[in-house]
This record gives C-alpha cells, structure tokens and sequence, in this order.
C-alpha cells in the first residue's frame, strides 16, 4: 500500500515537473528552463514566470523597442510603419504607456488596464488613453493591431521618452529587459551626447547584436554637415550598434521625398533581421543572465555558510590549544589543594601537640604483703591530657590569625575553581559571540533582485533567528552541566574540609583524650604490662588528616582527580557538538552544491 502511494507521488512528479524534450536548440531551452524551475531550487514567482516566457519567446515575434528622448519622433516614425497616424504626436510628453504593434488583418486598439481588465476599440480613440493630460482610467499597456507584413515576424514597442519624467523613465528602463533589440532614435543635433552614451552603456548588454542607432530630422542639415554628425556618431557609438542610419521621419511623409528621407533602409533593416537568430542569442543571453543571478545568489549563501563553518572550526581549533594548558593548571591546583589540607593539618597537629599536659593522678589497689593483705594502697602517677582550653583559645578564640590562614587558604582555592570557571565560560563565549555575530549579519538578510529565491532568503532568515536555538543552546546546557560539577565538588571540599577544622581539631582531640582514657584504664590494672599513651606528632597529624577527610580528597584530586575527569568530560562533548554543528552546515551546503550543480549542467547545456 505505502509503496504504490510512493510511486504514485513519484510519477505525479515526474508528470508536472519532468518533461523529456528534443535536441534542438528549442528542446534545449526548455530543458533548462524546467531544470532552474525545479522545486529544489525554489525558484521565486518572478523566476519561474521568466522562465515559462524565455520558453515561449522562442514561438513568438521578436520585439524591437524604439527608445529615445520624448519629441525625437518614435511616434512619427512607428506611424509610418503603420502607415496611418495612430500614435498621437506633440512638443509635450504624451505617450507614456508601453504601446506594441502586432499584426492583424485590420486595424484595432487593445487596452489593457491595471486592474486587470481590457478594452478593445477603435485605433482612433489611442490618444484617450496615452495624453497624460486626459483624465482617465489607468492602462497598464497599449496594443495596436494593424495589416503591416514587418509585424508578422516582429513586434514593435513604442516606449515612454528617457527624459519626460521620472516614472516614464523608469517604465522605458523596464522594458529594456524584454526586448530583442532596439531602435535608438535620437535628434540628429543632440545626437552623441555623452549623458546618452551613458544610458546606453547602462543597457548594452540588454541592447543584444541587433540594435541600430537611428538620427532623426537629417533634413535639417547639409550633405556636409550630415557628414560629420554620422562620422562623430559613429566613432563614438558604432561599438554598441550593428549600424547608425540618418533619416527623415518629415520627408517620409511625402512621396516625392521618401527616396530621399533614408526610411525604406531602416524598413530594410527590420525586414532582413533574422529572427530566428535574434530569438535564439535573446534566449541564450537571458539564460545566462538568470544563472549568473542563480550563481551569485548561491555563492553568496554557500560564503555565508562557509562562514559559520569556519567560526565552528576556529572555535575548535582554540579549544584544543587551550586543553593541555586547562588540565596542567588544574594538575597544579590539585596538588595545591592537597598541599594546603595537609598545612591545614599540620597546623592543627601542632597546635593540639603544643597542649599536651600533665596532670597528678592515683589509684587504689590491694596490698600484696602479708602484713597489709586485704588492705588497699594508693598509687600516684602523673597522666597526660590535652587542655582542649588551651588548644582552642590558641586557635580560635585568642588568635585570629589562624583563622584569617584558614579563610585565606579558602579563598584562594575559591579563586582558583572561579578561574576555571572563567575560563570554561570565556571559551564558550568565544563562540557565543560569533554566533550572535552571524545572527545580527543574516537575520533580516532580504534579496536584492527579483529573480533571487524568497524561499531561500526566507529559510536563511529563519535559521539566522534561530541560530542561538540550533547553534548555543546545546554549548551552554554543556557549560552549565560541568559548572554545576565544579561547584558542587568545591562545597564537597569546602564542607568536608575548609569550613570543617573547627569540628577537626575537636574531633581529633577527643579521639586523642579517648585513647588517653583508655591507656589510663589498663594502666591502673597492670602497670607492669601497659603503658599510659602519650600521643605523639606524626599520630596527632594522621588522625588530623583522616578528621579532615584528605585522604578522601587525595583520592578525589590525585589518585582519581574529578576535577580533570570534569574537564575533559566538557572538552570531549564539547568536540562531540562542534562535529554535530558542523555536520547541519554541511547538510545546508550539499542543498546548495545540489542547485550549484543545476545550474552549471543549464550553462554547460547552454553552451552546446
């Protein structure tokens, strides 16, 4: 069941998406364009639109844009094409709705309005919706149908002038984009200025092989003068035109002066361009032109990725240079540790040494002469004992400088765990702020062409806001986690050892007291066999070290040290989540080699 729901899906897929084309230039194209349209691109509405119209240009008329400045004359001359005044003139600008010329069997008005509606009309009723001083309902574009041959193969585009206005400027500029070449009519005594050049060179690579530059009103100059306006054009445009011409849109009016007027070789032009060619060199360019967009868009997500893989790397690289150094210095602390609970011993040893007494003392027992049997003798002897008065008015009560030792020896073992402490969270800092780096720089991160993916931008921004979530959640549970370790084994010490040398000592001297007691018991039995104790040093200072728990502690520190088992418990999984993290770079990245790779097999494909 669940694999014919598989196969199902997969051949739906193959059904919308996958269409087997031939090997003609045409099948090639639409090969492509369905490879930059696959859902693993993402291709934005923009794209996919421009790749469906690449597609069906190949089908269709080419369209030559006529562009110039407003009252240079397109209207006059598209009205000669059409042989009828259909395009209004005047000295203002007027026509400013993209207007296109297809052929048709009689002549007819197509208006398209913004809100999506059209209109179809008379020719003559044009100039109600391209005088801008007509208060009328918005059109998007104009469409004029006319019995013109030319237009079978070609449509023509007369576009808003350069400079009528800022939006009209904008709108010729837009237009720009689809065509397959251009006419470029400018007046023949402002022909060659360098502000034209500019715009031209701005569109060159839109302009295609086909466009030919046009100087309008030659009938205003002599043969000489004329001469030498084509010759200074022509030095200076003929690199971005296939050809510059000087007409007369004022004698093609007339019969008697058409020969003269230059017109019939710009009709000419237009009738002997290939169209094949032009359609095929305006696909190609346009294609190329999307993929270097794809490419860039693509290059600059995979350097954004790389980025974050090498801050990953970088992070990794710093923590194992710094890993030796952190378990040599926590090695010394250890023995540290360990030395100071052994001076706090020995300390302790001394000071209950130094308060070793003795003291009168005797007992009774029976008489073993014969003449006092039955009678009882008194014995006397002196006893040690420890004045635990003495001891503790020496350490606690009369002195503080034992204890400002003690504090002293605590707070720099305090100090000591905090440095490491630091030391892990400066580490994850390190990384903390170069992942908040990332977020900042990518967070609103938008496209700046149409053409570029939303869904890819939109993902990049989800994933920058989320980079904390994805990237340092983990890092710092880590750095918690052993945090919480290390202050738990420094309340260990600091309860077991540091805070403890008061109940210590006193344990101790109680030990030592009960041993005393002890000995004095059996003493008073058998003198001749036992011994009073008298506690010496080296016995003072064990019983210190096991009241203060250092054996334990040298286990903990030296034997089987558990602040260095913490440590390199946090490096190891530390390692173990950089590889985690760079292991979902590199998921993103093989999405991106795999659009990489469509788009260099559509421009290797493109280049057969």
């Amino acid at each position: 069941m669940q694999i014919n729901i598989l196969n199902d899906f997969i051949n739906s897929y193959k059904k919308a998406y996958i269409n087997n084309y031939d090997d003609s230039f045409s099948g090639k194209i639409k090969t492509i364009c369905q490879n930059l349209n696959e859902p693993f691109m993402n291709p934005s509405p923009e794209l996919s639109k421009e790749l469906q119209e690449i597609s069906f240009s190949l089908d269709k008329n080419i369209n030559i844009a006529i562009i110039g400045q407003f009252s240079s004359g397109k209207s006059s001359l598209l009205n000669l094409i059409l042989k009828k005044e259909c395009l209004p003139t005047g000295v203002v600008p007027v026509t400013f709705k993209p207007t296109f010329l297809h052929y048709a069997k009689e002549y007819f008005l197509r208006v398209e309005f913004e809100d999506g509606s059209d209109l179809i009309t008379d020719v003559e009723n044009l100039a109600l919706y391209t005088d801008q001083r007509n208060e009328i309902k918005k059109a998007k574009n104009l469409h004029i149908f006319a019995p013109i041959p030319l237009l079978k193969k070609i449509t023509l585009i007369d576009t808003p002038g350069l400079n009528a206005n800022k939006n009209d400027t904008l709108t010729t500029l837009s237009e720009l984009k689809n065509i397959h070449a251009a006419i470029w009519l400018s007046l023949i005594d402002n022909a060659g200025k360098k502000s034209e050049e500019e715009v031209i060179r701005e569109n060159l690579e839109i302009l295609g092989d086909y466009s030919i530059c046009v100087l309008n009103q030659k009938d205003k100059l002599n043969q000489q003068e004329l001469d030498n306006i084509l010759n200074y054009v022509k030095k200076n445009f003929s690199q971005y035109f296939k050809d510059i011409i000087a007409i007369s849109c004022k004698e093609a009016q007339f019969q008697e002066s058409y020969k003269h007027s230059n017109f019939e070789f710009l009709i000419h032009f237009l009738q002997s361009i290939d169209d094949k060619k032009v359609k095929e060199k305006f696909a190609k360019r346009k294609i190329f032109n999307l993929c270097k967009i794809l490419d860039n868009e693509n290059k600059l997500f995979l350097d954004i990725f790389d980025q974050l893989l090498l801050n990953f790397q970088t992070y990794e690289e710093y923590a194992n240079s710094v890993f030796e150094r952190f378990l040599n210095e926590i090695e010394i602390l250890n023995h540290q540790i360990l030395n100071q609970l052994k001076s706090i011993s020995e300390k302790i040893s001394s000071e209950i040494f130094n308060s070793i007494k003795e003291k009168e003392a005797y007992f009774y027992q029976k008489s073993t002469k014969i003449l006092t049997k039955n009678l009882y003798v008194k014995y006397a002897y002196k006893i040690p004992y420890i004045s635990t008065d003495d001891t503790y008015l020496s350490m606690f009560y009369h002195s503080e400088s034992m204890n400002k030792e003690f504090k002293k020896i605590k707070n720099d073992i305090y100090h000591s765990f905090k440095q490491i402490k630091d030391n892990l969270v400066n580490l994850v800092n390190n990384l903390e702020n170069k992942i908040l780096f990332f977020k900042s720089e990518f967070s609103n991160i938008q496209k700046d062409n149409i053409f570029q993916s939303d869904i890819n931008f939109s993902e990049l921004r989800v994933f920058s806001n989320a980079s904390e979530e994805y990237f340092l959640k983990d890092f710092k549970e880590l750095l918690f986690k052993n945090l919480l370790e290390l202050d738990l084994f420094f309340e260990k010490l600091n309860l077991k050892a540091f805070a403890n040398y008061e109940n210590a000592t006193r344990l101790t001297i109680s030990f030592l007291s009960d041993k005393i007691n002890q000995s004095r018991v059996l003493y008073e039995l058998n003198s001749s066999e036992f011994t009073l104790f008298y506690p010496q040093k080296n016995e003072i200072y064990e019983r210190v070290l096991k009241e203060l728990n250092v054996y334990e502690f040298e286990n903990l520190l030296i034997d089987k040290p558990v602040i260095i088992k913490i440590i390199k418990d946090f490096f190891k999984n530390n390692k173990i989540l950089i590889e985690n993290k760079k292991h979902l770079i590199e998921i993103k990245k093989r999405e991106l080699d795999k659009r990489k790779s469509q788009i260099i097999k559509s421009c290797e494909l493109l280049k057969e």
